[in-house]
């Protein structure tokens, strides 16, 4: 069960819900309107890509996650 954001197409609220099946009808928690647009969503996705550490599942990055040090990764400076 996947959780979508989405766009009201009435006052423009963007919000997230859970939907538990693929034909259901999303409406507003502003406004009530049901027909919201589903947006496109970016995350972030955990190793086995080029820049992540070697430890077996660390945050893809290409430098230090946290930024206040200068490891090359996270396991680099222990505070993970």
């Amino acid at each position: 069960m996947p959780i979508y954001e989405f766009k009201c197409a009435q006052c423009g609220r963007e919000f997230e819900t859970l939907v538990v099946k693929a034909r259901e009808k999303i409406n507003c928690p502003d406004c009530g309107f049901d027909r919201c647009d589903k947006l496109l969503s970016s995350f972030r996705s955990l190793g086995g890509s080029k820049g992540s550490d070697d430890s077996g599942g660390g945050y893809a990055s290409s430098g230090s996650g946290c930024g206040s040090c200068s490891a090359p990764s996270c396991a680099g400076c222990g505070t993970r």
